[in-house]
């Protein structure tokens, strides 16, 4: 049986005066895992190479990464942001690729800042501090830093999140300070944490697309994950 090809958007990383694309090893492994061959995308501003890129891969992982810049979303809150933001060049190059991949109808799962900025792509909105804007918050983990366990309720037994998943409630690992506040042009939310946080979204008219707040890749041995990433290489 064939094996898909999903590429993933990079990492940009400043070292030694030079700019590095890079994938972690978790994302990589998730994929292998799974029926899926990993393949790291490199930037570049060129659409028509964008287009035939995407035609190329059979699905896409937009992975998680810094604060989405607060200037794409119009951010009320800019000073809540983390010093680590995406770079303007891997912004607008993953921009460029979740739409020419919804264009084509590749399957694309989103992870994290991966779901949160396509949210921001079809004119949605984020909190830009679960800390200090959502009182009575659930423990999301700590950026950059430890993950949390907690648990997540789909909100519509239709959504393709349940289907993939088949379950109302389950255990997510996470660690993020943002998520997504107003819902962008067709996007539903199909799962929360107990705090009201949205926790996955889907876009209206695609069934080719899944968007979680958390880490599926950081949770090899739960059986709910795995269901995510056998989807996406399906």
């Amino acid at each position: 049986m064939k094996k898909n090809l999903i590429g993933i958007n990079p990492y940009d990383i400043k070292h030694k005066d030079s700019m590095w694309s890079a994938t972690k090893e978790a994302y990589y492994q998730a994929i292998w895992r799974n029926d899926g061959y990993p393949v790291t995308l490199s930037h570049t501003k060129n659409t028509e190479k964008i287009s035939s890129l995407v035609s190329k891969m059979d699905s896409f992982l937009m992975v998680g990464g810094p604060d989405i810049p607060a200037k794409t979303y119009n951010s009320k809150n800019p000073q809540l942001l983390d010093p680590d933001i995406m770079s303007n060049e891997r912004e607008a190059f993953d921009r460029a690729i979740f739409l020419e991949a919804m264009n084509q109808n590749k399957k694309i799962l989103a992870v994290c800042a991966g779901a949160q900025h396509a949210n921001v792509i079809l004119g949605g909105t984020l909190i830009e501090d679960i800390p200090t804007l959502i009182k009575n918050h659930v423990n999301h983990g700590v950026f950059n830093g430890a993950a949390s366990t907690h648990a997540v309720n789909t909100t519509n037994k239709n959504s393709l999140l349940y289907k993939i998943i088949q379950k109302e409630s389950f255990n997510v690992k996470s660690s993020h300070h943002q998520c997504i506040n107003a819902p962008g042009n067709d996007v539903v939310i199909t799962a929360r944490a107990e705090d009201g946080t949205v926790e996955a979204i889907e876009i209206v008219g695609h069934n080719n697309f899944v968007g979680v707040q958390w880490h599926p890749e950081t949770m090899p041995k739960s059986e709910n994950m795995k269901k995510l990433f056998l989807w996406l290489s399906s």
